[in-house]
């Protein structure tokens, strides 16, 4: 992972902050993620909340006995979540080395044995679909936006057919209605969400 410049430490969110200093605000992060991943970014990072998580949890009916894969795992928020209330394992792959840092930093305030659970790995999700541990996951997360979620059409499809439960944040996956199970409603949120809301979640298993 790169080293973060001076600069990159003073405005983290992450961590210590000088006085009258303030973190990013999600719409913020919006703004600035392809600057920070690069051209090889494919979605905008959007926060989501925990209540939303707990939400998905109970949509999927994710259990301790799970293996949850987060393609995109940006700040590491539903991981992280995950894995502390349910106790599942979780597994996910982020290609902005400044969010990895972030789901690492807070992965370390849990108790040890949730940090043991967790797998954050830097890299594109692309790479990640790839790997035996992939292969593993019962339950796959997304929170990505249409035309990314079209490139995943393939690898979801074989994994639904295998028994994998995918969750989709926000956007329907392209083509897969047939597959669709159950859906969550949006609710409305705070203000400082990108979105003004939690927005919808769609269940699809085989």
């Amino acid at each position: 992972m790169q080293d973060a410049s001076q600069d990159d430490v003073e405005t983290a969110p992450w961590v210590q902050l000088p006085p009258g200093g303030a973190p990013k605000g999600t719409r913020e992060w919006s703004q600035t993620y392809a600057e920070c991943a690069g051209d090889i970014a494919q979605c905008p990072f959007v926060a989501i909340g925990e209540s939303q998580v707990d939400r998905i949890l109970l949509l999927a009916g994710v259990t301790a006995d799970d293996v949850v894969c987060d393609l995109g795992f940006g700040d590491g928020t539903f991981l992280l979540r995950a894995c502390a209330t349910v106790g599942c394992r979780g597994i996910g792959a982020e290609i902005n080395g400044d969010l990895v840092q972030r789901a690492l930093a807070s992965a370390a305030l849990l108790p040890v044995g949730v940090q043991s659970l967790l797998n954050f790995t830097e890299g594109p999700f692309e790479r990640m679909v790839l790997s035996p541990e992939f292969d593993k996951a019962t339950v796959i997360y997304v929170h990505l936006v249409p035309e990314v979620l079209q490139k995943l059409v393939p690898v979801l499809r074989t994994r639904i057919a295998a028994g994998v439960r995918v969750v989709s944040q926000r956007f329907e996956i392209p083509g897969f209605e047939s597959d669709k199970r159950r859906a969550l409603a949006t609710v409305a949120c705070d203000d400082d969400a990108y979105f003004g809301d939690m927005g919808p979640a769609f269940l699809y298993t085989r």
